[in-house]
């Protein structure tokens, strides 16, 4: 297992701990982005172009996803 591999797993895993605990949405999805980035570059580095694709993707739905949970607690709170 590489060193990507591992730091991706641990922030993934403190994402769901966190998650646990109260993390905010918008925190959540963009650790859950970084892990996904991370085991994408992991991928890319390995030559595994299927995963590779596959874990960009995700990465970049969930960055989509922490913009929003953003931009919407955002306006939640104006009065």
């Amino acid at each position: 297992m590489s060193t990507l591999t591992m730091i991706a797993f641990g922030i993934a895993l403190a994402a769901v701990v966190g998650l646990c605990l109260g993390l905010p949405d918008q925190w959540f999805c963009g650790l859950l982005a970084l892990a996904c980035l991370l085991g994408g570059v992991d991928a890319v580095l390995r030559d595994l172009r299927a995963w590779a694709l596959a874990f960009l993707a995700s990465g970049a739905m969930l960055s989509g996803a922490a913009v929003y949970a953003a931009i919407t607690s955002g306006r939640e709170r104006r009065p």
